[in-house]
């Protein structure tokens, strides 16, 4: 089941990224769950869909992708 959520942390180096979900939970994620989008085209605040890992070692994020596509600047 696909989930939503908006980025609240992004990805850095070794440091994992966080998306707030609409559950009101923080969801994990890395740059392998961002599925071909370039980390650096995300913003805090973006809204993503997202699936969600077996949660037994905590609550990760994966197949993330953007609910609304910024026009080009």
């Amino acid at each position: 089941m696909r989930a939503k959520g908006s980025i609240t942390q992004l990805v850095r180096k070794a440091r994992p990224g966080y998306i707030l979900g609409e559950d009101g939970c923080l969801v994990a994620f890395d740059e392998f769950a961002l599925e071909g989008l370039d980390p650096r085209e995300l913003s805090i605040g973006d809204w993503v869909e997202y699936e969600e890992l077996d949660r037994t070692e905590g609550r990760r994020a994966s197949r993330i992708k953007p609910l609304i596509q910024r026009a080009e600047e």
